[in-house]
């Protein structure tokens, strides 16, 4: 067996070095060290772009000097952007591939050193350790307590799976990850699923051409997520994003709300409106449930399109617009045109860039992965609403339960239903059985037993879902001190004024 040592040069070593041979860097420290001792070959893989290059050459020189009587030393140099974690990766795997095809079958024991590179260098050693090469990663750095460089076996508790490798090695749009990584909006889009990342890139790719984008997918699949990260990428990113939910408004207050009003428009109207498509001029809209819009507002959006200009509802003026239109539905256009309830024209116009965002229920272990980052959060909200909560954690079985339910919907169910057990789990560990009993419509709160419904025992379904429904206002008010922001937030509600009439609705004081 070979032990085979890899990293990065780092600018330090190259900056101690210029001040004589004497001063160490990471890599110059671990080679010095006892750890170092059973290593077999050093590869030092290094950047032209790094600092202080004038130095390499003499640098490299010494490392050979003093270390190669001892080891086996090879150099490996590239021209690489120091962020760009595709190249990098690419730079890694072609080094680790060369020193397999060189061993001629060894078994290699390999060791990376995670304390020399740049942060993505160290990134993708970690990558690789965690997941077709496994790896001893080495940690070498300075301890100012005792002034010297000390070595520190790091192990992770991570496990990396097999798809993200596979996905790394295959993407052909070397510049896509790099840059779509570094926007906060493609990182809200919570993934493990190599059929999400590809989705993602293809966000990513459609974003840069100012062209209309229809996304189809379920309700509750996160469709307002891909819009955002689609403005956010586009040329239009400066500029405003307006989103309109087509299926809240009224029909006599659609197009006043899409193309805006003049004075007087109707009785009661205050003064003029510009209209979303004026007030995200030269910006991003994004039309929400597009396929509930009636047909006369259908058509006058299709000329907003096509013509690039509205017409102001009250006095007819004509004004004109530059928008790019994001759409969503969960509804199959195609049949809504069969049924004479979507124009044909509309849908071609809308349809340019499409995206298909799948169910969570096809995602794999996506939902587990998720749910994690949501009980993250759900804890760190719920501790700054009061002090003494408990923080959750999920289960194995939990975890398993959450993969295998379908969520019919889909990632608000998810959000929701860990909300829930948040709430009405008192202790710390969050099982299957406690979700089970709380995804919404399954059953009643703990304390209730559920009525069955059988052909000689009725129900009052009415009577059974406002009690289910003020058990739970009571608790979140009783659990933020009868705040009625704090248990608005609790239980999903968008704003405070619809908790507050569903309080009243429930004769809750």
């Amino acid at each position: 067996m070979k032990n085979i040592y890899l990293t990065w040069l780092d600018n330090y070593d190259l900056e101690q070095f210029s001040k004589g041979p004497d001063n160490f860097g990471p890599l110059t420290a671990f080679l010095n060290s006892k750890e170092a001792v059973p290593i077999n070959e050093i590869h030092i893989l290094f950047n032209k772009k790094t600092k202080n290059i004038d130095h390499v050459n003499n640098f490299l020189k010494y490392i050979r000097h003093q270390y190669s009587g001892k080891k086996i030393i090879n150099l490996y140099e590239f021209d690489l952007i120091d962020k760009d974690f595709v190249k990098i990766f690419s730079a890694a795997t072609e080094v680790i591939k060369q020193i397999e095809k060189d061993s001629a079958g060894q078994k290699l024991n390999w060791h990376f050193q995670i304390g020399a590179g740049t942060a993505q260098m160290c990134a993708i050693w970690l990558v690789l350790a965690k997941s077709k090469y496994p790896a001893i990663l080495i940690m070498t750095s300075f301890d100012k307590t005792i002034g010297k460089f000390k070595n520190k076996i790091h192990n992770p508790d991570i496990n990396i799976d097999s798809d993200t490798f596979d996905y790394l090695s295959k993407l052909k749009q070397a510049g896509n990850f790099k840059e779509w990584a570094n926007i906060p909006e493609y990182n809200l889009i919570i993934h493990k699923n190599i059929e999400m990342r590809k989705i993602i890139n293809d966000v990513y790719l459609i974003a840069k051409y100012d062209v209309p984008v229809l996304i189809l997918g379920e309700t509750g699949t996160g469709k307002e997520l891909f819009a955002k990260a689609i403005h956010k990428s586009s040329m239009r990113k400066g500029k405003p994003l307006l989103t309109l939910n087509c299926a809240a408004i009224h029909e006599n207050t659609a197009n006043a709300t899409l193309f805006g009003w003049s004075k007087g428009a109707w009785t009661g109207s205050n003064g003029e409106g510009k209209g979303l498509f004026l007030e995200a001029n030269g910006g991003t809209l994004f039309l929400d449930e597009i396929g509930d819009l009636s047909l006369e507002t259908q058509t006058k959006l299709l000329r907003a399109i096509q013509e690039g200009e509205v017409q102001r509802v009250g006095d007819g003026k004509i004004l004109k617009t530059d928008v790019r239109i994001i759409s969503a539905t969960n509804k199959d256009l195609r049949k809504l045109i069969i049924d004479g309830k979507f124009r044909e024209d509309l849908f071609y116009r809308i349809n340019v860039g499409t995206l298909k965002i799948p169910p969570l229920r096809e995602r794999g272990t996506d939902a587990s992965h998720i749910s994690k980052h949501f009980i993250d959060n759900i804890n760190n909200n719920n501790k700054k609403i009061f002090g003494e909560y408990i923080a959750k954690k999920l289960s194995k079985s939990a975890l398993d339960f959450i993969d295998k339910y379908n969520w019919p919907g889909n990632i608000r169910e998810l959000y929701n239903t860990i909300q829930r057990v948040c709430i009405w789990n008192s202790g710390e560990t969050i099982n299957d059985e406690d979700i089970k009993k709380l995804i919404a419509g399954s059953d009643t709160p703990p304390e209730n037993k559920q009525t069955e419904l059988t052909a000689n025992n009725s129900i009052n379904l009415e009577e059974l879902t406002n009690e289910f429904r003020k058990k739970y206002i009571l608790k979140a008010l009783e659990l933020t001190n009868r705040s009625i922001t704090g248990a608005a937030r609790l239980l999903g509600y968008k704003n405070y004024q619809t908790f507050s009439n569903e309080m009243k609705k429930l004769k809750i004081k």
